[in-house]
């Protein structure tokens, strides 16, 4: 009887165990990424996709911890570190298989940004080939064309690329073409229109494969709740 007694003890505690590990808040890694994710003070946010995940965790019951690292290590940290995500990510072949996805949470136009005094002609992607081009790490566009043969150099955080180009270091620049006047104006740069828009890209959230599937397909049907009852867009259209 007392052995019974002490098993039945020790299974409750480990099922109440489990259910303290599955709810708890999930360790949400960003970047600073204007007006997707503006970084506040305090591990504090805004910006469109910001108020999509925290719509999206307050409709499925969920709770988050944010904290702020660059991309390639948000992207790291959520590959390698259990209950942990990134957002907003592009999501690719090459990254599918490593995390699992909640998205999309915006949709990014990516285009290719010349110096003012210094425009470049650019008709199709192929032209710009013969030009130096700055992205950042993480960014899946830009790994991307530096896998096909483009003369891309990587900066560790987004608008340190738009300084390469004021200062003449690269002749283009990748950017998202929501984020990046912003970007110019926050750092008193003029930016003109881009030279080509090229790619699209699903930007989503990633998390450790760690998460428990039921709890990915809970925030998932969430987001879709938004997209179906016009949440989402009205997220989409507040001033960034």
């Amino acid at each position: 009887m007392v052995t019974l007694l002490r098993l039945a003890t020790v299974a409750l505690f480990l099922f109440n165990a489990g259910l303290a590990r599955a709810e708890a808040p999930l360790t949400l890694i960003s970047f600073d990424f204007p007006p997707l994710v503006n970084q506040l003070e305090g591990n504090q946010a805004d910006g469109y996709a910001y108020r999509v995940i925290q719509r999206m965790f307050e409709l499925a019951g969920d709770e988050f911890e944010l904290e702020f690292q660059p991309p390639k290590r948000a992207l790291r940290s959520a590959i390698n570190h259990p209950g942990t995500c990134a957002f907003p990510i592009d999501r690719s072949q090459e990254r599918e298989t490593s995390l699992s996805w909640i998205g999309p949470v915006s949709v990014s136009r990516h285009g290719l940004y010349s110096h003012p005094d210094r425009p470049q002609s650019i008709v199709t992607l192929n032209d710009a080939r013969q030009w130096r081009i700055g992205s950042y790490l993480g960014s899946g566009v830009g790994e991307y064309l530096q896998g096909q043969g483009f003369n891309v150099h990587l900066a560790s955080k987004p608008y340190l690329s738009l300084l390469m180009l004021q200062a003449g270091r690269v002749d283009l620049w990748i950017s998202d073409t929501r984020a990046a006047p912003l970007t110019a104006r926050d750092r008193g740069i003029e930016l003109n229109e881009p030279e080509l828009v090229f790619f699209t890209t699903l930007r989503s959230m990633g998390c450790n494969t760690s998460v428990p599937q039921a709890r990915i397909r809970k925030l998932a049907q969430a987001l879709l709740t938004l997209y179906q009852n016009g949440e989402l867009a009205d997220i989409m259209a507040l001033e960034p």
